[in-house]
């Protein structure tokens, strides 16, 4: 009997704190978001939602749960006695610069064609001294008919100075992504997920080790950035608070 009795009461504690949420992701203008990922921070369970914007998951009272889609603001919600969830997601605005960059190549690419049909001289490009390279400065001019001896390029790639370049450059492009990263992010952001001001310069470096983050930092891409730093934040708590 005492044993039916834990057991009862047993099933009524797990009825009353773990539920299965369900819900849909819509835009701001109602249509449904497929393939949004969905994370409770509480348990660390993460799914997707399906082709039409619906998903499950399961979680207990005072769980938040995160909605994460690219080009999208970060959503999130803390489970009160919810059973089914609506979440509108808001489009990230800045995201058009995608557009503007495939827009300057195309406006760059008819200047060049420009100066080239009237004859003017190429504008300087941006004041850095191009690294020597082994192969292209050193190997294929050798092979070439006459074969040609680039003294200079021998001498910087021998002397270390084409890998010195090489370092301050990327050192040089890592601290404008940085610095870039900082002024466009909101910091409530990095607030909200526990990074302090204090830690930011060393979670962003342990985020830039995933290629993602890398990749949409030089491109300038908020909202990618954003979603790819999520991905990052569990891990870097987790090895912050084993030191």
């Amino acid at each position: 009997m005492k044993k039916f009795v834990f057991l009862y009461f047993l099933l009524i504690s797990i009825s009353i704190f773990s539920q299965t949420i369900s819900g849909v992701i819509v835009s701001e203008e109602s249509a449904r978001l497929p393939k949004t990922l969905i994370i409770n921070m509480s348990s660390d369970q993460k799914v997707f939602s399906n082709e039409v914007g619906e998903f499950s998951i399961n979680a207990k009272i005072g769980d938040e749960i995160r909605f994460v889609r690219e080009n999208y603001d970060r959503e999130k919600v803390i489970i009160k006695n919810d059973y089914f969830l609506t979440v509108r997601l808001s489009k990230i605005p800045i995201e058009i610069e995608e557009v503007e960059i495939e827009n300057k190549k195309l406006a760059d690419a008819k200047k060049e064609e420009l100066r080239k049909s009237i004859g003017l001289p190429k504008g300087p490009d941006k004041p850095r001294e191009k690294p020597a390279d082994a192969v292209d400065d050193i190997v294929k001019p050798l092979i070439r008919i006459p074969p040609m001896v680039n003294v200079q390029a021998i001498y910087d790639v021998v002397s270390g100075k084409s890998r010195r370049l090489k370092r301050l450059y990327k050192y040089e492009d890592l601290q404008e992504g940085l610095a870039w990263t900082q002024n466009n992010i909101d910091p409530e952001y990095f607030a909200e997920a526990g990074i302090t001001p204090e830690n930011l310069n060393d979670f962003l470096m342990f985020a830039l080790q995933d290629e993602k983050v890398l990749r949409y930092m030089k491109a300038k891409n908020v909202g990618g950035m954003t979603v790819s730093l999520d991905n990052n934040i569990k891990a870097y708590l987790e090895r912050i608070t084993k030191k």
